[in-house]
């Protein structure tokens, strides 16, 4: 892994990594605090970024790439669209990472030292925890719908199964 020193709010970063949909809704004072508490991460194939019963506060944001995620050693899903995120459920609530995230290509994330919004002065730790917590729910609410209709469609073939 290679990774960039901390990233001092600079506005050219500010206004970049605004586009990602993960980090738009942010106010820019907000952005540039999340930033300066990041770092840029470039991983080769087979690289490892987590692993799989590590406990740390590090938040990731793929940039460019693809990244694989497996428990237990079965892959689960892949993440390559710029803005995808993951390790955000051990920010959420501490526990050892659930899964183990490789670097199927070259990819660039945005890593993201959590640790910050402990430190967070009272005044913005509301509306940073609100963006923040707003998109966990819809990134875990999405990854919920995708287990459910996997669920389902298990299930049917079961029944099948049974049948026969």
């Amino acid at each position: 892994m290679k990774e960039t020193p901390y990233l001092l709010s600079r506005d050219e970063l500010v206004k970049n990594f605004r586009k990602l949909p993960t980090l738009g809704n942010f106010e820019n004072r907000y952005l540039k605090q999340v930033l300066s508490r990041s770092k840029l991460r470039m991983y080769e194939p087979g690289e490892q970024i987590i692993e799989e019963g590590q406990t740390d506060r590090w938040l990731y944001i793929v940039i460019s790439g693809e990244v694989r995620v497996s428990k237990g050693g079965e892959e689960l899903t892949r993440l390559s669209h710029a803005g995808d995120i993951f390790g955000e459920m051990n920010v959420i609530d501490g526990h050892p990472r659930s899964a183990s995230i490789y670097a199927v290509t070259n990819s660039t994330c945005l890593a993201i030292d959590a640790s910050f919004l402990d430190s967070l002065a009272e005044e913005d730790r509301q509306p940073v925890h609100a963006v923040l917590y707003r998109l966990f729910s819809e990134i875990l609410a999405e990854r919920l719908r995708e287990t459910d209709a996997e669920l389902a469609r298990c299930r049917k073939e079961l029944e099948k199964f049974k049948k026969a």
